[in-house]
């Protein structure tokens, strides 16, 4: 079964780097549809900057998943991470 996580838009290596491994992979722009991920059916949400969830609209009680902060990281790292903590 895959995986299904969120990823910023504005991050395509680690979207395209993760699709290669077999997530399945949604889009998040830039917060605009983060109400939208209500449910665990995610494992995470994978952002540039926690900045990114920065705005007024955000409701921090959804989603009730994980979120990484790609910033430092490669995707390769993003990965083992989703693996190793969140799996």
């Amino acid at each position: 079964m895959k995986n299904k996580i969120v990823v910023e838009n504005t991050l395509t290596p680690y979207i395209e780097y993760l699709k290669s491994c077999g997530y399945d992979v949604h889009t998040l722009y830039r917060n605009d549809n983060i109400n939208n991920i209500m449910s665990d059916e995610y494992k995470a949400i994978i952002v540039s900057g926690l900045d990114v969830l920065g705005t007024r609209d955000a409701n921090y009680k959804n989603p009730p998943i994980p979120i990484i902060e790609a910033k430092g990281f490669t995707p390769e790292e993003i990965h083992n991470m989703l693996e190793n903590r969140y799996s």
